[in-house]
């Protein structure tokens, strides 16, 4: 039975190249499936590299109790202290405990085709600058204390307008000016503006911070670090880890990435598996006598099935591939730009194999029918055709 099998798809698979528009016909619908699916999951995979270049394991944020993002919070500045001072937060080399305390405002700006925008402007103390994540200085200076001046990051300084070094932008009626631009790693939070958090808080008639960010000694900490703030009676606060948090502001973004991406995917499946059952059909019909014959001198049912299987599959696989391809050359590392936020797609190995599998679905439910259909042509039926 096994030698039958193999002998068949053999013979099969050889007679490919004899069919290579019927062929073409599932290998580019089956390509385009895939390209379309792994570019628009390309999305979450590069909002997801995004945030993680900033998020680790021992990064926690605090926030005022019930809040769901922190610019909508209250802390009062005291509350910096009493969080330096809990059990867990990690100390540099000169004993500072590793916290940035952040003010933090959404903003109106202006995209660079003119498109108004909401974007976020964050107030933290130039000496707690980076200190939570890699953000550092690289064109122009940093802001100073006491003035209006703020550094824009990458990200937002590419898509909107008059954040070069040197550029005055009016944020709420307030005139700034960009001293510098800063990087962080490729990371989400290169779409913010950053300026002292005293001349903010002032500016926009505030006296408080939003969020109060964290480095822990290890992961392990932050248990008894929430804890102890959870239960300290001058504080009202929800603590979480950054990654916690991280994950519930793009939790709603996300499923709607996700829907969108596997909806258009199964329709354009369904197209495919169309296009494959009828191709495969064709190929069936072409190798009526030819099947017969085999039939006839003594070679099973199954080896049949099996054998316009594996022809469906062997035509579904390089589509996979070559719908990969096109979506890493045409979308990875490009740019995407969701509201206020600029971020690189990301074609991940993940997403090649997820399209490997949609085309092997595709490819089994195409060759499925036929299949069976060769395996119950009656043999003498079919032979009288030759």
């Amino acid at each position: 039975m096994f030698k039958q099998i193999l002998a068949v798809t053999a013979l099969n698979l050889r007679g490919i190249p004899q069919r290579p528009l019927a062929s073409l016909v599932i290998v580019v619908g089956i390509a385009a499936v895939v390209a379309v699916l792994i570019s628009v999951l390309a999305i979450n995979a590069g909002l997801s590299q995004s945030t993680d270049k900033v998020v680790t394991p021992d990064m926690a944020i605090v926030l005022s109790a019930g809040v769901t993002a922190d610019y909508m919070g209250s802390l009062p500045r005291e509350a910096a202290d009493i969080v330096a001072g809990a059990p867990g937060v990690k100390k540099d080399k000169a004993g500072r405990p590793v916290i940035q305390p952040a003010a933090s405002v959404i903003v109106n700006v202006e995209r660079k085709d003119g498109t108004p925008v909401n974007s976020m402007f964050r107030g933290v103390r130039p000496e707690d600058f980076g200190r939570t994540s890699h953000a550092h200085i690289t064109k122009g200076r940093m802001f100073r204390p006491g003035l209006r001046e703020l550094v824009a990051g990458r990200a937002a300084a590419r898509q909107f307008k008059n954040l070069d070094v040197g550029d005055r932008i009016k944020l709420r009626g307030s005139d700034w000016t960009v001293v510098g631009q800063y990087e962080d790693n490729g990371a989400i939070s290169e779409n913010a503006l950053i300026g002292d958090a005293d001349t903010m808080l002032s500016a926009f008639d505030r006296n408080s911070y939003q969020s109060i960010n964290v480095v822990l000694n290890s992961p392990a900490d932050f248990k008894r670090f929430k804890d102890y703030l959870m239960k300290d009676p001058r504080l009202q606060v929800d603590v979480k880890t950054q990654r916690e948090y991280v994950g519930d502001q793009l939790k709603q973004l996300t499923v709607v990435i996700n829907f969108v991406g596997y909806f258009v995917g199964v329709i354009m499946a369904v197209g495919a598996v169309f296009g494959a059952i009828n191709t495969m059909y064709s190929a069936v019909d072409s190798r009526t006598r030819e099947i017969a014959t085999l039939r006839a001198i003594g070679f099973g049912g199954l080896g049949v099935v099996i054998s316009v299987m594996v022809e469906s599959l062997a035509l579904a696989i390089p589509g996979a591939l070559l719908g990969a391809v096109i979506a890493w050359l045409l979308f990875n590392g490009h740019a995407a730009q969701i509201s206020s936020l600029s971020f690189p797609l990301a074609v991940t190995p993940s997403l090649v194999v997820l399209g490997i599998v949609w085309s092997v679905v595709i490819g089994f439910i195409g060759g499925l029918a036929p299949s069976v259909r060769a395996a119950r042509l009656q043999v003498a039926t079919a032979l009288r055709a030759i």
